[in-house]
């Protein structure tokens, strides 16, 4: 089993990569054959060479902190964060729960963001 502590502290780092738009980074947290969602209902993006399409493809959140602890049960994590976005030159937010499985070397298997679009918020 992973340290909740790791856990803890990846969903906090990858918030910062992401911030950063620090692509490396946030594969970093990835197994090789890890995959991620983004949005949950959207495709899967399966394995290192998916993932990094998807984050280097994607323009990513201008700012994606943490709003509250993040919560470990066995290998999960759920992290709440807001989100800022900039569509058109008008910055939004939005509310996200990204949702982490971790494999036992403490890498991500499998990143979900639960979020939708009909939520943006005029900054």
């Amino acid at each position: 089993m992973v340290d909740p502590q790791h856990m803890r502290t990846v969903m906090e780092k990858y918030a910062a990569s992401v911030s950063a738009g620090d692509v490396e980074a946030i594969l970093s947290f990835y197994a090789h054959d890890g995959s991620c969602q983004i949005p949950v209902g959207g495709p899967v993006q399966e394995g290192i060479d998916a993932v990094r399409a998807f984050y280097e493809g994607n323009e990513l959140a201008e700012t994606l902190v943490l709003t509250g602890p993040v919560r470990v049960a066995g290998n999960e994590a759920a992290a709440p964060m807001v989100a800022q976005v900039c569509f058109d030159g008008v910055n939004y937010e939005l509310d996200v729960v990204d949702v982490a499985e971790f494999n036992d070397d403490g890498l991500l298997t499998s990143l979900r963001a639960l979020y939708s679009l009909d939520d943006l918020r005029v900054v």
